[in-house]
């Protein structure tokens, strides 16, 4: 795994790249095919849904379109066609939803909302909503990337609210979580956002560039990420 995107000092501040590949995965892996079916059995409503606005002026068609799918899909059917959650930003504002393995958020409760809003929990967040009316425009014109991790003692892709996290132990009992996010413009006023979700054994991917960001994280943001006794943890093992 190329980890290019884990920066020291470590800052939750937009910082995304220009795209130009695949935004998606053209041949899903089926294995992200079988886990979001099995979410869907026990929170459908609350990981997928449309907003009225987004009924009235059809973006679901927006989307099928974009991957060449069938139009006439349900949320579900083309939640299961492709194997990234996505969702359908609006005016700013998140108006379809389509996010099997959140990281701790409803999916279902931010729709309709703007994206200032989305990220009000995150901690130290201060630019990311001061530039969210501008990075919200930029996503209509331009493909763009960013990576958003973590690292946690829970090996499942869904990190719905309320699932119990295993105790801070050792460390080949702990994982690296990344969120590849990739949003691609549909028209002047909408994108398109997939988030590819993505979790390892640490170890497997292991660098001292980890740690020093972890380390360079601040209380706020450690608190937040749930990372305080793991960041304990690390600096013994790596001492």
């Amino acid at each position: 795994m190329n980890l290019d995107f884990v920066k020291t000092p470590f800052t939750n501040n937009p910082s995304m790249v220009r795209y130009q590949g695949n935004p998606y995965n053209k041949n899903p892996n089926q294995y992200y095919i079988k886990q979001k079916k099995k979410e869907l059995k026990h929170n459908k409503e609350k990981l997928i849904g449309e907003s009225k606005l987004s009924m009235d002026i059809e973006l679901r068609k927006l989307v099928t379109t974009y991957i060449k799918g069938e139009k006439s899909l349900t949320l579900e059917e083309l939640t299961l066609a492709v194997e990234e959650d996505f969702a359908v930003m609006h005016k700013g504002k998140m108006e379809l939803a389509s996010v099997c393995f959140p990281s701790g958020w409803i999916p279902s409760n931010k729709l309709g909302k703007h994206l200032s809003n989305i990220h009000k929990p995150v901690a130290d967040n201060d630019q990311l909503i001061k530039s969210s009316k501008k990075l919200s425009e930029y996503m209509c014109k331009q493909s763009i990337r960013r990576w958003v991790w973590t690292i946690t003692t829970y090996p499942e892709l869904s990190n719905f609210p309320g699932f119990e996290k295993p105790k801070v132990s050792k460390l080949e009992n702990l994982y690296f979580r990344v969120e590849t996010q990739t949003s691609v413009p549909l028209n002047d006023e909408t994108s398109l956002f997939f988030i590819k979700v993505e979790v390892v054994p640490l170890l497997k991917i292991w660098n001292t560039k980890i740690l020093e960001s972890v380390n360079s994280m601040s209380e706020n943001v450690l608190n937040y990420k749930d990372l305080l006794q793991i960041k304990k943890l690390l600096n013994t093992i790596t001492q």
